[in-house]
């Protein structure tokens, strides 16, 4: 982005780690899963909407990864320090443009207008729009009603919370893309201390296997112990 000549960088980055390879599939995500891999950009446009760490940014990105280069990934609560319509512009030229964080500019007057522009001009080009905020369209109180209308009519989903079942089970689906083998009773004992945060969960499973290479140890509760791992997850 430029401001008075001067290239501003701005911070947006997605997560190496938030593809849909790393992203596990539950019973409950499964139709949002579908409708976002139907091969029709204008269909596939959704409104994802949940708690903290939900994976809501996770889809956004992964969708994104998919589309490659071409695609626009804009995390609002990182960019409401800059000129929304330096931000946004030609954001419509992209195949896909996530927008995160809705909920950030509820109170923002100057945001909501170039968004809802944005948001007509992706619908007249057919781009891909997705959507994430922690609240439901229709609990945006703040937002102009038009705005609010727009994201309305998008199909809607509500991504569960992460239970402990959950949480083991991504361990076990890194754990095999790592080529580690864990026993039930490890998966269990990672599973009630981690928290409920698939991000975290993904970094400790990457630290742990570090932590077994670089000992030569093959991952057991006694090395998880030692190493303090599941303590530094909060941080």
């Amino acid at each position: 982005m430029t401001i008075g000549g001067q290239q501003i960088p701005l911070p947006i980055q997605r997560e190496d780690f938030a593809t849909w390879q790393n992203w596990l599939s539950r019973l409950d995500t499964q139709p949002m899963e579908q409708w976002l891999s139907m091969g029709h950009p204008v269909s596939q446009s959704a409104y994802l909407w949940g708690g903290a760490h939900v994976g809501k940014s996770h889809v956004l990105q992964a969708c994104c990864d998919m589309a490659g280069h071409n695609a626009r990934y804009l995390p609002l609560a990182d960019l409401l320090c800059f000129p929304p319509e330096q931000v946004l512009a030609d954001a419509h030229l992209a195949s896909v443009v996530a927008i995160d964080d809705m909920e950030c500019i509820e109170n923002v007057e100057g945001w909501q207008e170039p968004l809802f522009t944005l948001f007509n001009r992706c619908m007249e080009s057919g781009v891909q729009l997705l959507v994430a905020a922690s609240k439901a369209p229709a609990q945006l109180s703040a937002l102009l009603p038009d705005l609010r209308s727009r994201l309305t009519s998008l199909t809607i989903f509500q991504l569960p919370h992460f239970s402990e079942e959950h949480i083991a089970a991504l361990l076990r689906l890194r754990a095999e893309a790592a080529g580690i083998t864990l026993s039930n009773e490890v998966l269990q004992y990672c599973a009630l201390r981690l928290p409920r945060d698939a991000q975290k969960v993904v970094q400790f499973m990457e630290q742990l296997d570090r932590l077994s290479l670089a000992q030569s140890r093959p991952v057991t509760i006694p090395l998880i112990r030692e190493s303090d791992l599941l303590n530094r997850t909060d941080d």
